[in-house]
């Protein structure tokens, strides 16, 4: 019998977790399978890992968050981060005791920039607040590079987080790292953007999009037409998928 695994989501057909781990399974030759499962909810997550004895989840939007209201114990730096996107469930008798959440967006985000930064990147600008932004906060207050929000949502109650409405080339000029962590022009909703001042872009600046299907979002074109440095979340999305299976062998061993 294979060893099961798995992504957790909504909607997942822009998500190429699938075929990297099942492709990895094949070529190394690991007696593993590797599915998703798209939720509504999370209310029968216990059940589903339990009837397909899974290993190991990775979790993606819109459950990063959420899921921690669903495990029984948090990593130190998925606490820190508030949020999760690697499940390590644990079994007695083939029953399930428990569940464990792991961060390693956190890891594969750090791996992804560290050619790219420069001394000029002290300030970033992260688009959105969810968990993803959480994650990508994380690794760059670690760098001592200070950190503002944008919201879609009507209220920000932070003082460094502002409405989309707020955002405005001043912004954008004094920002020289500038990173979208929303769904926004995710396939299959290629031609989805926002509003947004590329004229205030400049060749210092670094503009990264998490999204990595498509590999260029229109986000990246623009602010590419507008001479920033811009790198999509492949890289990102490898490194952390490489560190979630180093938790699930060490945790399985």
């Amino acid at each position: 019998m294979k060893n099961a695994y798995g992504l957790l989501g909504k909607s997942l057909s822009h998500s190429f977790s699938k075929s990297f781990f099942n492709e990895k399974f094949k070529k190394e030759q690991i007696n593993a399978i590797y599915s998703n499962f798209e939720l509504s909810d999370l209310s029968t997550l216990r059940s589903i890992i339990e009837k397909h004895s899974i290993k190991g989840l990775n979790v993606t939007v819109p459950y990063k968050e959420l899921v921690l209201n669903y495990v029984d114990e948090l990593d130190q730096t998925c606490e820190e981060v508030g949020s999760s996107n690697t499940l390590v469930p644990s079994y007695i008798n083939n029953k399930l005791v428990s569940i464990k959440a792991y961060n390693t967006d956190t890891f594969g985000f750090h791996q992804s920039i560290k050619p790219f930064l420069k001394s000029h990147h002290e300030k970033a600008l992260i688009l959105g607040t969810g968990g993803a932004a959480k994650a990508t906060a994380y690794v760059l207050k670690s760098l001592n590079i200070d950190v503002n929000f944008i919201s879609r949502k009507t209220k920000p109650h932070s003082k460094n987080i502002f409405h989309w409405n707020d955002l405005n080339e001043h912004m954008v000029f004094h920002h020289k790292f500038i990173i979208n962590t929303t769904p926004v022009g995710m396939y299959p909703r290629n031609d989805e953007t926002f509003s947004f001042p590329y004229h205030a872009l400049t060749n210092k600046h670094f503009v990264y999009d998490l999204i990595y299907n498509p590999k260029q979002t229109i986000f990246l074109r623009k602010s590419m037409e507008n001479k920033a440095l811009t790198k999509n979340g492949f890289d990102m999305l490898i490194h952390q998928a490489d560190k979630a299976w180093q938790i699930w062998n060490s945790s399985n061993d």
